[in-house]
C-alpha cells in the first residue's frame, strides 16, 4: 500500500521526455548564445515578423535579441529588446530544475498540483491578459522609440503613432 501523500512514480514514457528536455534547453539555450541578432538565416519561411507585417510588434518581438544578450549578460540590451526574456528564461530553468529533480527522484512531483481548468472565465482572462500583454509591448516600442520593432508601412503603425 502506497501512501497517499507520496507522489507517484515516473513511467518510462515520462522519463524519456524529461531526459530529452534537459538534452534539449541547453542546446537551445548555447544556440541562442552563439546566434547573432539580425542575421537571419535565407532558408526561413518567413523572413521577416509580425511587426514588420502588421507595423507593430507582437508579444514576443525582439525577444530572441533580448534572450541572445541576456546569456550574454547585457541586461540593459535585454530589457531593451523585451523584457518578458526575464520571465521566459526563469520559467525554462524552474522547469529544467523540476525536471531534473523529478528523473533523480523518480517522481512526479507536480503530479498532485492544481489543473488548470479552461472555463469561458478562464479563457477570457488569458485573452485579456495577452491583449494587455501587447498593448503595452507596443506602448514600450512606440514611446521607446524601438524603430527595428515597428514599421511605420504597415496598416496599424498609423493607428498608434501620430
Amino acid at each position: 500500500m502506497t501512501n497517499s501523500l507520496t507522489s507517484p512514480r515516473l513511467a518510462p514514457q515520462e522519463k524519456k521526455w524529461r531526459q530529452v528536455y534537459l538534452a534539449l534547453l541547453p542546446a537551445v539555450l548555447f544556440a541562442l548564445a552563439l546566434y547573432q541578432p539580425g542575421s537571419l538565416p535565407s532558408w526561413l519561411p518567413l523572413p521577416t515578423s509580425c511587426g514588420a507585417i502588421t507595423g507593430l510588434p507582437c508579444i514576443f518581438c525582439g525577444a530572441t535579441r533580448a534572450i541572445h544578450h541576456l546569456l550574454h549578460g547585457d541586461i540593459g540590451k535585454a530589457l531593451y529588446y523585451n523584457w518578458l526574456a526575464f520571465p521566459l528564461v526563469g520559467g525554462a530553468l524552474v522547469l529544467f530544475a523540476v525536471n531534473a529533480l523529478e528523473l533523480w527522484l523518480d517522481r512526479n512531483l507536480l503530479a498532485r498540483a492544481p489543473r488548470i481548468r479552461l472555463t469561458r472565465a478562464s479563457v477570457g482572462g488569458l485573452a485579456l491578459g495577452l491583449g494587455l500583454l501587447w498593448c503595452l509591448q507596443v506602448y514600450l516600442a512606440v514611446s521607446q522609440h524601438k524603430t527595428e520593432l515597428l514599421n511605420p508601412n504597415g496598416p496599424l503603425y498609423s493607428l498608434v503613432v501620430r
